[in-house]
C-alpha cells in the first residue's frame, strides 16, 4: 500500500499540530446513569472534530425507550452530533464462534433479519435523533460469488430506503478485501491494543478513494502516546480514529481525561462526513408473484416462513398485518420473523421486489399464531441440583434477551460493613444480597467496597472460574464448580434482559419472606428465646398446631405454636391464617428457612404456599408449656 506522509511537528503541549481532514468517532458505551460527566463532555467536544458517538443500550436499543440514553441520544443529535444505533451483525454467523441469532440460528436469512429488525427499532425508539447505524462484528471476507459482501451491501441499502440520511458503519475490526469498499459509508478496519497497532499492524490490501472510509480504533493508549498514535493513523489512511486509555474486557466504558481527548483534538483538523445515497435497485423487468408461502414452525414470539422463489426477483418483503418486518436478497426463500407477540395471530404475506423496486403480486396469506407464555411467564422450571462440589442449575427462557444472567445469592439485604454484596430487587425496596454471578461462560465474585458516605454498591466483580453454559432449546444449563461444601448454591436469580421485558426469577422466592415484627424484636434475649421455643415442639409430622379452635360451638383465632421467655416477655413461633394446621416439624423447617433464606436475624414470617404464614415474633406474659431442659 502506498502511503503520502503528512510532516509532523509537535506543539508547545507535545501534542500534533492538526492533521488536514482526520476526525475523531467514539464508540461510547458509557453508561449514561454511571458517568453522566462523560456523556456532557462527549456533546461538547467540537462537532467538526469530533462528529459521530456511539449509543449502545444492551448490545443494541432493546425493547423499549430508555430514558437515560434517550436524554444524552437527543442532546448529542441536537449538538449536531451524528448518533449512530450499536447493531451486532454476529460475522454472520461463519467465523469460528459460530455465533447465533437472539432465536438461536445460524442462518443468514435469520441474521439478516434481526440485523433489519434492530436497525428499525433504534429508529422507532429513539426517531430522528439517530443518525445511522454501527453495524459491528462484521465478516470480512467476500464470500463465494461475494455472497457475504452483497448480504451486508443489501443491508446497507435496506436501511438507508427505510431512514433516508442514515450513516452506515461496518466494523470487521480487521482489514478487508476490496470487495468491501462501497458496502458501506465507513469501514473500521482495526480495532486492537496499542501495542498491536505498534508492532503488529496489518493494512487492507487496496488504498480507498477517500480517507474517510477508514476508521481505526486504538485501545490501551496511554496519554502520552495519543501524538504517536495519531500520527501513525494518518500515514495508514484512516479518516476516522477512535484513542483510550481503557483496556479489555470492555474498553468504552470510561472516557479518558479532559486533557487526553483535547491532545486528540489538537492533533486532527476535523471535516464533514461522507455519507452515500441508498443504492438503486437495478432497472429490470416486472418480477413474478410468490407462492406456496407455508409456516413451517412457530413458538411463544417466532414464526419459521418459506415460499417458492419467483421469477425476475432482486429481493423479497415480508409482511405481518401489512407491516414489513424484512426484506431479504433474492437467493433466500425462508425466513424467521421474531418479536411477535406471545397468543396473537398475524397475518402473512410475503412479495418480491422487481426493477426499479417495484413490488410483483403478493403470495397467498398465511395466519401465524403464536403459543401462550404459561403464566405469562418468560422464564419457568428453573431448579438447583447442588453436589459437593458443584451444582447444575437449569431454567427454561421462552423468548429471547439480549442477556441472560445467573446470581447466586445467600440472604435478604446485605451486611455492607461486614459483607457487602450486589442487591438483586424482588420489590421495589426489597432485594436480595448476591456474591456470585454467571455472566456467559465466567463466573464472578463480587469484590466491590461501599464508597464512604455512598449507599450504592458499586458493579465491581472478579472473574474466579469458568462455568460450563448449555443452551438447548428453551433450556440453559449451567454447571458450575461450587458446591454444597462451600456455597449455598440453591438459592438463585436468573436474571433476563433485553429485547423483551425484562425479569429476575427467584428460587427460592424471596418475597414469601419478611423480617418484620414488633417494635419490641430489639430485646436483647429474645433470639435465644425464639431457638429454645422451635426446640420445644412436637417434633413429629401430626398436624398438632392450628391457627383457629372451637371454644364452645364458636371458631376462634389462636396463636398456636410455642413461646419461651421470662414469663413476662417471650418470643412466640406460631402458625397464623384461615383454618391452618400444621406439623411441629414443618414449622421447625419454616423457622430455620426464615433465618437462612429470609436472613432474618430475630422476628420474621414466612408465607406458605398453602396461604398460611409461620410467624416469629415478640409476644407478652408468655404461657411456657414447656420445662427447661
Amino acid at each position: 500500500m502506498i502511503t503520502t506522509v503528512t510532516p509532523f511537528a509537535p506543539n508547545a503541549t507535545g501534542c500534533l499540530s492538526a492533521v488536514q481532514g482526520q476526525q475523531i468517532a467514539v464508540a461510547s458505551y458509557i453508561n449514561p446513569l454511571s458517568d453522566p460527566a462523560a456523556w456532557d463532555r462527549l456533546i461538547d467536544y467540537d462537532v467538526s472534530k469530533m462528529p459521530i458517538l456511539v449509543a449502545n443500550v444492551l448490545n443494541g436499543p432493546d425493547s423499549t425507550v430508555d430514558s437515560s440514553w434517550q436524554g444524552v441520544i437527543q442532546r448529542a443529535s441536537s449538538a449536531g452530533k451524528t448518533v449512530l444505533g450499536y447493531v451486532r451483525t454476529g460475522y454472520l454467523g461463519v467465523s469460528d464462534q459460530i455465533f447465533q441469532t437472539r432465536l438461536g440460528s445460524g442462518n443468514l436469512a435469520d441474521w439478516t433479519a434481526q440485523i433489519e429488525e434492530d436497525v428499525d427499532r433504534w429508529y422507532k425508539l429513539y426517531g430522528d435523533s439517530i443518525g445511522g447505524i454501527f453495524f459491528d462484528e462484521g465478516w470480512p471476507e467476500c464470500g463465494v460469488n461475494n455472497e457475504y459482501v452483497d448480504l451486508y451491501k443489501y443491508i446497507n441499502a435496506y436501511t438507508k430506503r427505510a431512514h433516508p440520511g442514515a450513516y452506515t458503519v461496518l466494523n470487521p475490526g480487521s482489514p478487508m478485501a476490496s470487495c468491501f469498499e462501497d458496502t458501506m459509508d465507513t469501514l473500521l478496519t482495526f480495532e486492537q491494543s496499542y501495542d498491536s497497532y505498534i508492532n503488529s499492524y496489518t493494512p487492507n490490501d487496496w488504498t480507498p478513494n477517500d480517507p474517510r472510509k477508514l476508521w481505526h480504533t486504538v485501545y490501551n493508549v496511554s496519554e502520552s502516546s495519543v501524538s504517536e498514535v495519531v500520527k501513525l493513523a494518518k500515514e495508514r489512511g484512516a479518516g476516522f480514529l477512535h484513542l483510550t486509555d481503557d483496556r479489555l474486557p470492555n474498553p468504552y466504558d470510561t472516557l479518558p481525561a479532559d486533557s487526553y481527548i483535547q491532545c486528540m483534538m489538537d492533533g486532527v483538523d476535523g471535516g464533514s462526513l461522507s455519507n452515500a445515497d441508498a443504492a438503486a435497485w437495478e432497472l429490470d423487468g416486472a418480477a413474478g408473484a410468490v407462492t406456496d408461502l407455508t409456516v413451517v414452525a412457530s413458538d411463544y414470539s417466532w414464526a419459521k416462513l418459506s415460499w417458492a422463489a419467483a421469477s425476475n426477483v432482486q429481493g423479497y418483503h415480508v409482511y405481518a398485518d401489512g407491516r414489513l418486518v424484512v426484506s431479504v436478497p433474492s437467493s433466500m426463500t425462508e425466513v424467521t420473523i421474531g418479536s411477535l407477540a406471545s397468543g396473537t395471530s398475524y397475518t402473512i404475506y410475503v412479495s418480491a421486489v422487481g426493477g426499479g423496486g417495484r413490488l410483483g403480486s403478493s403470495s397467498n396469506q398465511v395466519t401465524v399464531a403464536t403459543k401462550q407464555l404459561p403464566g405469562g411467564k418468560t422464564v419457568t422450571n428453573y431448579k438447583s441440583s447442588p453436589q459437593e462440589n458443584s451444582t447444575v442449575i437449569e431454567a427454561d427462557v421462552l423468548v429471547p434477551y439480549s442477556s441472560v444472567r445467573l446470581y447466586i445469592w445467600d440472604s435478604i439485604e446485605c451486611d455492607f460493613d461486614e459483607d457487602p454484596g450486589w442487591g438483586v430487587n424482588f420489590n421495589v425496596d426489597d432485594y436480595v444480597c448476591t456474591h456470585y454471578m454467571v455472566d456467559g461462560s465466567t463466573l464472578y465474585r463480587y469484590d466491590g467496597v461501599l464508597p464512604k458516605g455512598s449507599t450504592a454498591s458499586p458493579w465491581s466483580w472478579e472473574a474466579i472460574d469458568t462455568v460450563n453454559l448449555n443452551i438447548w432449546g428453551y433450556t440453559y444449563t449451567w454447571t458450575l464448580p461450587l458446591g454444597a461444601s462451600t456455597v449455598d448454591t440453591t438459592k438463585f436469580v436468573v436474571q433476563a434482559q433485553g429485547y423483551n421485558p425484562m425479569i429476575n426469577v427467584f428460587e427460592p422466592d424471596p418475597s414469601d419472606y419478611d423480617c418484620e415484627g414488633s417494635s419490641m424484636c430489639t430485646t436483647p434475649d429474645l433470639l435465644k428465646w425464639c431457638d429454645h421455643a422451635v426446640s420445644y415442639l412436637f417434633r413429629d409430622d401430626d398436624l398438632n398446631y392450628h391457627s383457629t379452635e372451637v371454644i364452645e360451638d364458636s371458631l376462634y383465632s389462636t396463636q398456636s405454636g410455642d413461646c419461651w421467655g421470662d414469663l413476662t416477655q417471650g418470643c412466640g413461633v406460631f402458625i397464623q391464617g384461615q383454618n391452618c394446621s400444621i406439623s411441629g416439624n414443618d414449622m421447625w423447617n419454616d423457622y430455620q428457612n426464615i433465618r437462612t433464606i429470609g436472613g432474618c436475624k430475630k422476628c420474621g414470617s414466612y408465607q406458605r404456599k398453602d396461604g398460611c404464614r409461620v410467624t416469629i415474633d415478640y409476644v407478652y406474659q408468655c404461657d411456657n408449656h414447656q420445662d427447661l431442659p
